[in-house]
């Protein structure tokens, strides 16, 4: 019997897919081609992870999109994705996040939101809860019977009960937020849930500061005793965070794509949950499915060629080495040639020249790359001359600087340095005193 009793406790309740921050419709580099990535990867991890594993359900927790005002095509991706777990008997949950979330918590208002296009042509359910006096109101979603207006859902497996509660975007109030969510959430009416899980668009301090929006590991442990699993988007890492038991609590999967140069090396993808009896989760972080391929080579030290041809050409066949090596392992080169990065550092002893930075980065895609971005970060250096300073050429460099790294942090901008250097070129003709209709004829050219 006590045999028995293990084996049983040992035996999944539920199997379920999480994933976030998918970003559909993404053009990464102005590229149709950056925009079916986002697409194809939502398709085949959805494949890979919860068809193939026939999973009870799948999780979205935010950003779906990667803005409100998408594209037919973009829906219609989300329509073939979804329609696919439809057919398989696999339900989809998702919550908006702060790249897709409505403008308004009417749900009357006119400009709607794509979600409860889906949720209306019964594709996801989508949790929304209400607000009644400043407080969380949260009213059922039925299963199999409504799709719209209620912030939990009760789903039945097999006979067990699946609770899944949803928070729409909170913003900056997200870390306040959660007490009143545990309290709204220790008001829903008997029966309890077998298992139960809170899902929530936010980052945990972290990977992103509380002055920013994150929320502290303190204040996510109000949860704590009153959901089983939490289950985040936002942060583009995968990441878990433990309850003061020292239990794997809070999780997050982290983006489907790289959204950025920055998150080539970081890990994400879809989380495998299953939960047994007990309530206790294993997980497993899901790679295996399709993801453009990106290649960082390392740094290139100006100073160490005596032209930019010389520097170009070490670069080139560089990267070519690279490319070859890449396309051995890659199949269907026209759907998998990689993104790649070059980054050249300091000072060098010859005139910089952007054209030649140009042909350099349209050679490396000439030869295998779909979209090669290159960067030229010079070394601060504290030079002692006679000569007099330009303070006017002194402040732009700090300008432009500072603007870049700014914007180079937005992943939903392609060109930092262009964008820097429009900034700075509007400020300066507003303090010109330029009119606003010259003003804005100019940035209509750009």
């Amino acid at each position: 019997m006590n045999n028995l009793s293990s084996i049983e406790s040992n035996q999944p309740i539920c199997s379920f897919l999480h994933l976030g921050d998918i970003h559909l419709g993404y053009r990464q580099y102005k590229l149709m081609e950056r925009e079916k990535d986002f697409y194809r990867s939502l398709r085949d991890i959805c494949r890979v992870g919860a068809i193939e594993k026939k999973v009870d359900f799948v999780l979205i927790a935010g950003d779906l999109f990667n803005v409100r005002a998408i594209s037919p095509q973009t829906y219609n991706e989300a329509v073939f994705v979804f329609s696919e777990l439809k057919k398989a008997g696999i339900p989809v949950i998702a919550i908006e996040g702060n790249h897709d979330f409505k403008e308004t918590g009417n749900f009357s208002s006119l400009r709607g939101s794509w979600f409860e296009a889906l949720a209306q042509n019964e594709l996801i359910y989508f949790l929304y809860p209400e607000y009644k006096d400043s407080e969380i109101a949260l009213k059922p979603l039925i299963f199999n019977q409504k799709f719209l207006g209620g912030g939990y859902l009760d789903l039945p497996i097999g006979s067990k009960t699946i609770r899944i509660i949803g928070s729409k975007w909170q913003g900056f109030n997200a870390g306040k937020s959660l007490e009143m969510f545990a309290e709204s959430i220790k008001q829903i009416p008997s029966p309890p849930a077998d298992f139960s899980v809170f899902m929530f668009h936010a980052g945990g301090e972290d990977y992103l500061p509380v002055s920013r929006g994150g929320v502290s590991n303190a204040d996510f442990q109000c949860l704590n005793g009153v959901v089983d699993y939490v289950a985040l988007g936002h942060i583009h890492e995968h990441y878990v965070i433990k309850n003061e038991a020292g239990q794997d609590f809070i999780f997050n999967p982290g983006s489907t794509e790289a959204n950025s140069m920055a998150e080539i090396d970081i890990k994400r993808g879809g989380l495998l949950v299953s939960v047994n009896s007990e309530k206790k989760t294993n997980y497993e972080l899901l790679t295996n499915y399709k993801q453009r391929k990106f290649i960082k080579l390392p740094d290139f030290k100006a100073n160490k060629f005596p032209t930019q041809l010389h520097l170009n050409e070490f670069i080139l066949e560089r990267t070519k080495s690279e490319l070859l090596l890449a396309n051995e392992l890659l199949s269907n080169l026209e759907d998998n040639k990689p993104i790649v990065q070059i980054n050249i550092i300091g000072q060098a002893d010859f005139v910089r020249s952007n054209e030649e930075l140009n042909n350099l980065k349209q050679s490396i895609e000439e030869v295998g790359a779909l979209y090669c971005q290159v960067k030229w970060d010079l070394e601060t250096q504290v030079i002692v001359t006679d000569q007099k300073i330009n303070i006017q050429d002194c402040r732009y460099e700090i300008e432009r600087q500072i603007l870049e790294g700014i914007i180079g942090n937005d992943s939903s901008i392609d060109a930092s340095e262009e964008f820097a250097e429009l900034m700075i070129r509007t400020k300066d003709s507003i303090l010109k005193g330029v009119e606003d209709r010259e003003l804005l004829e100019a940035l209509e050219q750009h």
